[in-house]
C-alpha cells in the first residue's frame, strides 16, 4: 500500500517547514518620548494583529488532507487535534474508519508514527538541525498552525517583543509585518482594516546551496471562540536541499471546528513497535 508513503511525506513537510528597529519600550510596556510617530504606528499595527490570537485553548476538527510534490498526489481523511502549549497532531484514516498513521509535535519532541508497518520515529528538536540552528521549536510551530504571529526562540511574545517586528503603515487593503532572525526572515500578510493574518512566509539562506522557502496560506475563517481562525490552512515548501529543489504542498481544510477537551495531549507508543532513527526514515523518504 502507499499509505506508508503519504505518512513519510507528512513528516517531511512538517519537519521542514517548521524548518526591526531599537525598542522603546519601558518597563510597563509604554511608549518611551523619543519613538517618532511612524514607530508608534507601526508597533500599534503589530499589536493589532497579535490581538486576533484566538483565546481558545483546544481545537480538534475532522480534516480532508492532500499532499502534491515529489511525484504523488494524495488525499486522505483525518483528524487535527490542537492543544494550546501541548501538542498538535494530525492523525490519518482514510474513510475515518482506521488509522494508519499520526505526527504529533509536543514541547519536547516531534512522534511519527507508522500503523501499518509497527514502526515510529521519535526525534527531540535538537535533533532536528534545522529547526534547532535556527531558534525553530514547537511554539513556531504552533503559532503556524493557530494563525498567530511568532519570534523564533520564544514561546509567548510579550509586548516589549512586538517592537522587534516592522509593518507597514501604508493606507493599502493590505500589509506585510516582518522580523529577521539569523538566517531566517518571516513575513505576514495581513488585511489592514482587521489586521488578520491571510499568510506567512518564511525564508531561510537566500543565495546558498541549502536555500529554502516556505509558505503557509489561510482561507475560510471561521467561528473559534470569540474570534475567527481559518479553517483551510496550505503549507508550500521548497528547498535545494530536497530533491531536485520540488515543492511540496500540504492542504489541510477543516470541516468543523470545536473547541472540545475531552482527549488526551500525548500519545502512547505500543512496546510492538519498532523506533527507527529520523535520518532513518528521512533516507528511506528520499529514496520514494
Amino acid at each position: 500500500m502507499k499509505i506508508a508513503r503519504y505518512i513519510a511525506l507528512l513528516a517531511v513537510a512538517m519537519i521542514m517547514v517548521a524548518c526591526g528597529s531599537k525598542k522603546n519600550l519601558d518597563a510597563s510596556g509604554s511608549a518611551t518620548k523619543s519613538v517618532d510617530t511612524s514607530t508608534l504606528k507601526k508597533l500599534d499595527y503589530v499589536r493589532k494583529v497579535y490581538s486576533n490570537a484566538t483565546d481558545s485553548k483546544n481545537l480538534v476538527s475532522k480534516i480532508d488532507f492532500t499532499i502534491d510534490g515529489m511525484g504523488k498526489n494524495i488525499s486522505v481523511d483525518g483528524k487535527l487535534y490542537m492543544r494550546k502549549d501541548e501538542v498538535i497532531r494530525i492523525v490519518l484514516a482514510p474513510f475515518g474508519i482506521m488509522e494508519v498513521g499520526r505526527l504529533e509535535f509536543t514541547p519536547d519532541y516531534v512522534l511519527v508514527i507508522d500503523r501499518m508497518h509497527k514502526q515510529y520515529v521519535k526525534a527531540t528538536y535538537n535533533d532536528l538541525s534545522f529547526l534547532k540552528n535556527n531558534g525553530l521549536n514547537f511554539y513556531s510551530l504552533q503559532a503556524l498552525f493557530w494563525n498567530e504571529l511568532f519570534l523564533p526562540g520564544t514561546d509567548k511574545l510579550t509586548d516589549k517583543q512586538l517592537d522587534n517586528f516592522d509593518a507597514e503603515i501604508s493606507s493599502g487593503a493590505k500589509r506585510k509585518v516582518t522580523v529577521k532572525s539569523g538566517g531566517l526572515n518571516f513575513e505576514w500578510d495581513t488585511t489592514s482594516a482587521t489586521g488578520r493574518i491571510d499568510a506567512a512566509n518564511v525564508t531561510y539562506g537566500i543565495g546558498t546551496a541549502n536555500a529554502s522557502n516556505a509558505s503557509w496560506k489561510y482561507d475560510t475563517f471561521s467561528t473559534l471562540g470569540s474570534k475567527i481562525f481559518p479553517a483551510n490552512q496550505t503549507i508550500s515548501f521548497a528547498s535545494k536541499a530536497v530533491k531536485s529543489n520540488s515543492t511540496m504542498k500540504v492542504n489541510v481544510r477543516m470541516k468543523k471546528l470545536t473547541t472540545d477537551s475531552k482527549w488526551e495531549a500525548h500519545s502512547t507508543v505500543s512496546d510492538k513497535y519498532t523506533k527507527v532513527s529520523a535520518e532513518e526514515a528521512l533516507k528511506k523518504i528520499m529514496q520514494f
